[in-house]
């Protein structure tokens, strides 16, 4: 991940985001990818943007889930503006 976003406080959340991939297929996208560190090691989770497509998660429970869904879904606006401004736009090859 290259954009580090923020840091959720007090569950020690650290979100990062890429830069946006376009796809001839499926348009831009970005993945948003959070993770805490927990006694089993780190607890991750992975959006993929626009759609707010669940990728991967591991460590996090359901409603921990839907919480983070619920914040990336909230933060996405601002996720994209931050990609366009300050990051490169990548063309993926199919």
């Amino acid at each position: 991940m290259k954009h580090e976003y923020l840091k959720i406080v007090p569950q020690n959340i650290i979100v990062t985001f890429s830069d946006i991939h376009v796809s001839p297929l499926s348009g831009e996208s970005i993945t948003v990818h959070l993770e805490r560190s927990s006694e089993r090691g780190v607890d991750i989770a992975e959006y993929i943007l626009p759609a707010c497509v669940l990728k991967k998660c591991m460590g996090f429970n359901e409603d921990e889930e839907y919480v983070l869904r619920q914040f990336v879904k909230n933060n996405s606006p601002l996720i994209w503006e931050i990609a366009r401004e300050d990051g490169d736009i990548i063309a993926d090859v199919v």
